[in-house]
């Protein structure tokens, strides 16, 4: 929270013309920028150089390697770490955990919490999918029952029928 008294010589600032003019004069000035930088603190020179090298690490690697893998780790030892976020990877990427957090018990009681409940789901999914084929093998098999009966019915009521209740009278 601002005190009063700052807030107050700041305002005072932002409405004196002096201020308003060269905020007129940086606003137009960076209209004029035909190349926008977005690199922040960092310099065009800087992030060329990082592109370069992770270029040049990528290049000394074995090619039967999982290319993905090896730019990921590349990316990760040019651009070096920072707490909380991927460097360079955008907002919603979830970092890589620091080493500190990976010796932590609670972080390794987690990973093997997780380990558990991904095979847990496999085995489920395995087990739904022999499920639905089972369910599907009895579908087939009840149609087709479905079909011989049928075919029966229709059989006696053609004339079966008759001679059957004749037998039972006869006997």
């Amino acid at each position: 929270m601002v005190e009063k008294l700052v807030w107050e010589n700041l305002c005072e600032r932002w409405a004196s013309s002096t201020f308003k003019e060269k905020s007129r004069r940086n606003r137009s000035n960076r209209q004029k920028l035909k190349v926008k930088h977005t690199g922040g603190r960092k310099s065009f020179i800087r992030i060329l150089e990082e592109k370069n090298l992770m270029v040049e690490r990528l290049g000394e690697k074995e090619s039967e390697e999982d290319v993905e893998e090896v730019a990921d780790t590349i990316f990760k030892e040019v651009l070096g770490r920072k707490s909380g976020y991927a460097v360079g990877m955008g907002h919603m990427v979830i970092p890589d955990p620091s080493p500190t957090i990976v010796k932590s018990r609670a972080f390794i009681r987690l990973s093997e919490e997780n380990q558990r409940n991904k095979s847990d789901a496999e085995m489920y999914k395995s087990k739904l999918e022999k499920m639905m084929g089972d369910i599907e093998a009895l579908q087939k098999n009840f149609s087709e029952h479905d079909k011989l009966l049928q075919y029966y019915w229709m059989s006696e009521l053609e004339g079966g029928g008759e001679s059957h209740r004749e037998t039972h009278q006869d006997a």
